[in-house]
C-alpha cells in the first residue's frame, strides 16, 4: 500500500491526500482485518522518529502503541491524511521534539494542528461546492433570475 516515501506525495497533493479514494484507516482494518490500520501505520512512525534530530526514539512497543492510539482516536482519517499529516509533522510545522519523540506531542499536534487545518479545507471546499451550485441554478434558463420569462421579458423592455 502506501509506503512512507509517498509522504511527500501527498504534501505535494494536499487535495487529493484529503478528498482522494485513499481508505480510511478503519477501512484497512474492515478490509485486511483487524490490526493491519496499526501494522501500516507502525512504518510511518517509524519513518518519523528516523527523520527528527532526537537522541531518544521511540522503541517498538512504543510505536506499536502509538499507532493503536492514532488509529483508535483518528480511525476515519486516510490514509494519504495520515501521511499529509507525518509529513507536515517531520517539516516543523507543528513544533519540535526536545530530546526524544514524544507520542503525546505526537498526537497533540495531529488533534490541535492537523484537524483543524483538515476541517478548514473540507469546509472551504464545502463552501465554494455550494456557490458554484447556486451559480449553476443562477444561470441556469429555466430557473431563477435568467428563465426564460424574465428573459423575454428584459427583451421587450429592451434592457438586453
Amino acid at each position: 500500500m502506501f509506503n512512507p516515501d509517498l509522504q511527500q506525495v501527498a504534501a505535494e497533493h494536499i487535495d487529493r491526500a484529503i478528498f482522494g479514494t485513499a481508505p480510511m484507516l478503519c477501512v484497512i482494518d474492515a478490509a485486511y482485518g483487524d490490526g493491519s490500520a496499526v501494522a501500516w501505520l507502525v512504518p510511518q512512525l517509524h519513518n518519523l522518529c528516523a527523520a527528527v534530530g532526537v537522541k531518544t526514539k521511540l522503541d517498538d512497543a512504543q510505536l506499536k502503541q502509538l499507532a493503536q492510539m492514532i488509529r483508535a482516536e483518528f480511525g476515519y482519517l486516510k490514509a494519504t491524511e495520515v501521511m499529509l499529516f507525518l509529513w507536515r509533522l517531520k517539516s516543523g510545522r507543528y513544533g519540535k521534539f526536545y530530546g526524544a519523540v514524544d507520542p503525546m506531542a505526537v498526537m497533540i499536534a495531529l488533534r490541535t494542528g492537523f484537524m483543524p487545518e483538515r476541517v478548514r479545507a473540507i469546509d472551504e471546499a464545502e463552501k465554494e461546492k455550494q456557490r458554484a451550485w447556486r451559480e449553476s441554478l443562477y444561470n441556469d434558463p429555466n430557473r431563477g433570475p435568467m428563465k426564460k420569462e424574465n428573459l423575454e421579458k428584459l427583451q421587450q423592455e429592451g434592457k438586453i
